[in-house]
């Protein structure tokens, strides 16, 4: 068996698609990650404020009130 493979020497052409393609995909990528950092600053908001609650509750039924 022959496992040589042989490469081809041709240089490889540019891709199709232009630097506009480029920078609208880069474009709505900052989008996504704006969203997603604001979703993740919500959820420890809500993290945050259960873990508040639950401490004034175990506050409240140490003092007896």
């Amino acid at each position: 068996m022959n496992d040589v493979v042989e490469i081809d020497k041709r240089r490889r052409e540019r891709a199709p698609v232009t630097d506009f393609w480029f920078a609208q995909l880069d474009l709505r990528l900052g989008r996504i990650e704006t969203m997603v950092e604001r979703l993740e600053r919500q959820v420890w908001l809500c993290v945050w404020a259960a873990g508040a609650v639950l401490a004034l509750e175990a506050l409240r039924a140490l003092v007896g009130i």
